[in-house]
Formats: C-alpha cells, structure tokens, sequence
C-alpha cells in the first residue's frame, strides 16, 4: 500500500514539473481556464473546474490523482 502511495505521488509530482515547463504555452492556447494536465498533455480543460472534472471521469481519470490548475491569462508574481 505504502509503495503504490509513493508511485502515485510520484507520478503527480512528474505532471505538476511537466505543467509548469508548459505552462507559457498553456497560458496562451487556453487563457483563464481550468485545465487537468497528465502525461506530458493536456487532458481537459474548461472554464469551471466542474467541468473539467466531467470531462475527466468521462475519459475514466481520477480527478484526484490529476494536475489541475486555474491558468490566467496574465503571469501571476507573487511578491514575498
């Protein structure tokens, strides 16, 4: 059990760096939408999170186990 624990949050954490090196090309084909990001692509996207999670348990992909992030049209800075 642990060890399947550890592939899927490896498996998460590999689509989370995946989605961020794509994400300036993200920003532009979908601006301000949800998008659920898996395997090197994007596997949903739309403009609730709701929505995007239909369309993933349409393709038979958990949501839980799935990168999904709000991408803004704009780049967010955050200033610490």
């Amino acid at each position: 059990m642990a060890n399947q624990v550890l592939v899927s949050l490896e498996s998460y954490e590999k689509d989370f760096m995946d989605f961020q090196k794509k994400i300036q090309n993200i920003r532009k084909s979908n601006p301000d939408q949800f998008i659920a990001f898996g395997q090197g692509k994007i596997l949903a996207s739309g403009e609730s999170i709701e929505r995007v999670r239909n369309e993933l348990e349409k393709l038979n992909i958990d949501p839980k186990k799935t990168v999904i992030e709000f991408v803004s049209k704009n780049e967010i800075k955050m200033i610490v």
